[in-house]
């Protein structure tokens, strides 16, 4: 499906087998594809678009950038999924058909790398100080954009930071809710908040398009990466960010709840406001879509209903929770196959 309103225009497709989303853009200079404002999916948080590849296009670099960020620290990754999962449990990310006023995963992205810059002693460094790491073959200058940082991860720094996961995912939900979004504009390049030009100038002096929520690109520094959020997207990112800061501040958040309601991480991912006490008992499921036109028809078609489909399911899923999330994952006794008489729910979960 075309998504001509993207600010890059891209084709939107789905592999019907595993069900996994992509999408294609052609001659993208700047990495962000555009669709739902620069969705970015695939591998990590890694772009997957196909592009008619230049040498040292920004949107290579871009890539090389977020996975330079990824590599540089194993905090990176899970705190990246765990803001975009509960972004779109709020209701706060995704533009399914482009060019609409909520938050997009490269902007999260970039929020999540903004906030670990700006940590004591910072997660990651700034981008100019990457700049100033970058040896003689890592010099880039594209469209008059400065992209030079180091390639290898290995030489950087390591952080000297030891703040754990789940102690950054409850900052980053505190520094946000307080965070004055529309009086300034965040920059990676300089890892803090710049302020916003004089009154009289409606732009900066970089030509950023300024609005309630201004994230600027960390090489492109004429694009606001946030500039489809209106004022109503931008005032609910810092109320939800509130409302889940006091609950990673609760002993739900902390400790396991002895009447059976849902806490930690569980009670913080599931849709609607987040606050300490509320949430009714029950298991924390995470479902398969079953296609109604084949998925769960295709299970009653195989052998006792654990055929090759079941399987490369069930493997999907280990893999995104063991090795995406990091959960810990711990071999159960395998399920009991179904009696031949037997069928699969109607529904659309396993």
């Amino acid at each position: 499906r075309a998504v001509p309103t993207a600010r890059r225009p891209v084709v939107k497709f789905c592999h019907k087998q595993s069900g996994l989303a992509g999408d294609i853009s052609v001659d993208n200079r700047f990495g962000d594809a555009g669709l739902e404002g620069g969705e970015h999916k695939g591998c990590l948080f890694f772009p997957v678009t196909r592009r008619r590849l230049r040498p040292r296009r920004l949107a290579l670099l871009n890539t090389r950038f977020l996975q330079l960020c990824a590599e540089a620290d194993e905090r990176v990754r899970p705190l990246v999924y765990a803001v975009r999962l509960w972004a779109k449990r709020q209701g706060l990310a995704g533009n399914p058909a482009g060019g609409g006023p909520l938050l997009n995963n490269y902007a999260l992205t970039l929020l999540v790398l903004f906030f670990l810059q700006m940590r004591s002693p910072p997660v990651l460094p700034t981008v100019a100080r990457l700049r100033d790491l970058a040896g003689d073959e890592d010099r880039a200058v594209v469209a008059g954009w400065d992209c030079s940082f180091p390639r290898d991860a290995a030489s950087l720094e390591p952080s000297t930071n030891t703040e754990s996961p789940g102690s950054l995912l409850a900052e980053f939900f505190r520094v946000f809710g307080d965070f004055d979004f529309p009086g300034q504009v965040i920059s990676l390049r300089e890892g803090r908040a710049l302020p916003l030009p004089p009154p009289a100038t409606p732009e900066t002096s970089e030509g950023l398009k300024l609005g309630p929520l201004n994230l600027q690109d960390p090489f492109e520094l004429s694009h606001n990466v946030a500039a489809n959020v209106n004022e109503k997207t931008a005032a609910r990112f810092g109320r939800c960010c509130r409302d889940a800061a006091k609950y990673c501040r609760s002993l739900q958040y902390r400790r396991k709840s002895s009447k059976g309601r849902v806490w930690g991480l569980t009670r913080l991912f599931q849709p609607g406001a987040v606050e300490p006490g509320a949430g009714s008992g029950g298991a924390f499921l995470i479902s398969i879509p079953l296609d109604a036109g084949g998925g769960a028809q295709q299970l009653r078609k195989e052998p006792r209903g654990r055929g090759p489909w079941f399987w490369e399911a069930c493997a999907a899923v280990a893999f995104v929770l063991r090795d995406v999330l990091k959960c810990s994952c711990a071999a159960g006794k395998p399920p009991k196959a179904p009696s031949e008489e037997s069928a699969l729910p109607g529904d659309s979960a396993l």
